[in-house]
């Protein structure tokens, strides 16, 4: 009789523990892996989104408001909404923000806007901290008002993934994207997504704005503070 034909067939319960351990591992990958993925096509998204309010506004007109006019971002969405008559809240409100996703989930409060409305009073308080961007605005000692234009420096930020304000070289938890980064729209329509401001050679991703005032033979310098960036005269507002 052949004794290892009458052996039980099946897993030892070392070889079991081992299978489930491997089977853990993978799922542990996977899981990471899929949320890569959902995080990515929701940045794939918002990129799109703000380069549609770019064009949208760009075929309307040159030219950003004044500070003495729209001196906020509430202000500015409702500006931008009656130059390109377009009123959706997907462009503005970031579907991945925690603050969105509290106003979606709160059956009390007042929910995300349906349409972008005419009058920034008819924003809550609520919505007005949800809105996903910070956004650039010229003031009335500006020495220029066009967002197409570039500076002798080249390109410079108009509006950003909120988190991010002057000094800072990285976004805050508190975020529209929780601290992991963020979207930069530049005046030349390119946006681009950071992990941080400081970049990879920790010398800043931007480029400190050369105005006309400056020396003939003044030369491009990278920064990691936004504000520097920025032409001057113009101030940053963020949703608060």
């Amino acid at each position: 009789m052949n004794i290892q034909n009458k052996r039980k067939k099946g897993f030892t319960l070392i070889e079991l523990l081992v299978v489930i351990t491997i089977i853990g591992i993978l799922a542990g990958i996977a899981f990471v892996g899929f949320g890569d993925v959902f995080g990515s096509a929701g940045r794939t998204t918002a990129q799109k989104n703000l380069k549609t309010v770019y064009e949208a506004l760009a075929a309307k007109t040159r030219s950003f408001p004044m500070t003495t006019d729209v001196d906020s971002v509430e202000k500015f969405v409702v500006w931008w909404r009656g130059k390109t008559k377009d009123t959706r809240p997907e462009l503005w409100f970031i579907g991945e923000d925690e603050e969105v996703k509290n106003l979606a989930e709160d059956p009390e409060g007042p929910g995300v806007p349906s349409n972008i409305p005419d009058d920034e009073a008819d924003f809550d308080a609520e919505q007005v901290k949800a809105i996903g961007y910070c956004v650039a605005i010229p003031g009335d000692t500006a020495e220029t008002r066009n967002f197409l234009a570039n500076l002798k420096s080249g390109a410079f930020p108009l509006i950003w993934s909120r988190g991010l304000d002057s000094g800072d070289d990285k976004w805050s938890p508190d975020g529209a994207w929780g601290g992991e980064g963020g979207h930069v729209l530049f005046s030349d329509g390119t946006v681009r997504w950071y992990n941080d401001t400081k970049g990879k050679d920790e010398e800043g991703v931007f480029t400190k704005a050369i105005n006309k005032k400056d020396d003939a033979d003044a030369k491009a310098e990278p920064t990691s503070d936004i504000k520097a960036a920025l032409p001057e005269g113009w101030e940053i507002y963020k949703p608060e």
